[in-house]
């Protein structure tokens, strides 16, 4: 037996792709799948979630076999998570990884089929810790402030903030509740098209952050005349891909 792993963002909708092949043993017995596996155990909407799979395929290969991730809504991707190699092992594999495209509760049906086997589990999405705000800036801009809400050692937090095309990213700050800037390591790109990614991890062997506190404020500007207000029913800012670990490495539960 040997655990399959893959990474599945826990939002409304979900996404999951396979990181890593598993290997069989010898005998006459037929390929099975035991247990799909969630850390943390209960998930959180938008965060990104590490599943394991427990497969058993005695007289054959599973990496010659096909393998498919599904779930009962969500787009499955073989694309990284934003800034995973400087989060602590955060991707575990070269083709791990996830994306989301909401951030609401519900549950979600996962299935994994390998060969002629099928395994599915159903999970409740709770709320998420991490929560974002818009408010209205000078000169029509909007500021989008990024907050973690009752977190217990918050050691290293990673996300997304797609916008519209009625807005244009002007600046991406860290907040301070990771610590200041020279005990913290900060990444936040304006550069990239619809999306704002952003990074932020504590330096060294210390503890993580209790509580409540900003993790990062990005604001945005109008991209053209008359764009702020257009795009006041388009919903034009969401928060995705939220990624949380702490200072021993493991994902961030919810309370």
């Amino acid at each position: 037996m040997k655990f399959e792993r893959a990474m599945v963002n826990a939002a409304a909708l979900l996404a999951l792709v396979l990181a890593a092949s598993c290997h069989g043993g010898g005998g006459a017995q037929a390929l099975t799948i035991s247990s799909i596996n969630f850390n943390p155990a209960t998930p959180a909407a938008g965060s990104v979630v590490e599943l394991t799979a427990s497969i058993t395929a005695p007289g054959q290969n599973p990496d010659s076999l096909t393998k498919s991730w599904t779930v009962s809504a969500g787009t499955v991707s073989t694309t990284q998570p934003d800034f995973a190699l400087i989060l602590r092992q955060t991707a575990k594999g070269a083709s791990a990884s996830s994306v989301s495209t909401a951030a609401a509760g519900g549950s979600a049906t996962i299935t994994l089929t390998v060969g002629t086997a099928s395994k599915q589990r159903t999970v409740q999405l709770g709320a998420s810790p991490v929560r974002m705000s818009v408010t209205d800036g000078t000169g029509g801009q909007k500021i989008c402030t990024v907050q973690a809400s009752n977190v217990q050692d918050l050691y290293q937090a990673a996300f997304r903030i797609n916008f519209s095309s009625a807005w244009t990213p002007v600046s991406a700050a860290q907040g301070t509740f990771l610590g200041a800037a020279g005990n913290t390591l900060w990444i936040g790109l304006t550069n990239q098209n619809g999306f704002v990614p952003c990074a932020l991890t504590k330096r060294g062997n210390v503890a993580g952050t209790d509580g409540s506190g900003t993790l990062a404020t990005v604001t945005f500007a109008p991209a053209h005349a008359g764009s702020a207000a257009d795009s006041q029913t388009e919903s034009p800012f969401e928060l995705t891909l939220v990624i949380l670990r702490d200072s021993q490495d493991q994902p961030i539960a919810l309370d």
